[in-house]
């Protein structure tokens, strides 16, 4: 993992850390985990309880829903071989993306999902970073699509994001879209993490932690709802919520 990247064991739980985001990675190998026992396992820890002490239901969306100990909290899933995580945050709806980092015709893509705004200032960027840049305003659309609970549907490509931000752990503004805030926390080297939040979550820190791999981990209810926007070229990745 990254070296801004620290163990979960090492922090308070989530109710001393009031306004934080927390970003949790576990480091997979199955396309699609055991989303529930993640969730649980992720809620639990970052509230000091027994996972088993957290429900996971869903909404007709497949947005993941938390109760017992971790009702009231908001929490997004996201999956793809290698690399599993999860968002947890009390300000709010919170959605979080990850994609494996990879050698795609971005410019092409661009062209093809996004709006023309978006596409042009992604032409004009050095051809060796186009993969890089497509992919964090990839994530951050589908992290906005999970904190609105409709992915990509209803024009979600064409959502305006933050071009060029650098990574970090504020969420800020996304310029022309006052309803959303985002940022792009440090993430384990090949992959491109992205956070969103709603206006609740303005200026809300993020906290990266690392969990042990869902495989290790007991499902004792039903699974986390797999729900993947597959377009074309541009999308590998696996379940997520």
């Amino acid at each position: 993992m990254s070296s801004a990247v620290s163990d979960v064991g090492a922090h308070a739980p989530l109710p001393a850390r009031e306004g934080r985001v927390l970003v949790l990675l576990a480091r997979t190998a199955e396309r699609h985990p055991a989303g529930a026992a993640l969730l649980r396992a992720a809620a639990g820890t970052v509230l000091g309880v027994p996972a088993q002490e957290v429900l996971v239901d869903r909404e007709p969306s497949g947005r993941p829903v938390l109760g017992g100990a971790a009702r009231g909290l908001h929490a997004s899933v996201s999956h793809v071989p290698g690399l599993s995580a999860v968002a947890i945050g009390s300000r709010g709806p919170v959605g979080v993306d990850v994609e494996r980092l990879r050698a795609v015709p971005a410019a092409a893509l661009a062209r093809r999902w996004f709006g023309p705004r978006e596409a042009g200032w992604l032409a004009g960027r050095p051809e060796a970073e186009q993969p890089l840049q497509f992919l964090r305003m990839w994530t951050q659309k589908e992290a906005i699509g999970k904190v609105l609970g409709t992915g990509l549907a209803d024009g979600g490509l064409l959502r305006p994001v933050r071009l060029g931000a650098p990574a970090g752990t504020v969420l800020g503004p996304v310029p022309g879209s006052p309803r959303f805030y985002i940022a792009l926390p440090p993430a384990p080297e090949g992959f491109v993490l992205a956070v969103a939040g709603g206006p609740e979550a303005a200026g809300s820190r993020l906290e990266v932690l690392t969990l042990p791999p869902p495989a290790a981990l007991p499902d004792h209810g039903a699974a986390c709802p797999s729900r993947s926007a597959e377009s074309g070229a541009a999308r590998t990745s696996g379940s997520e919520a």
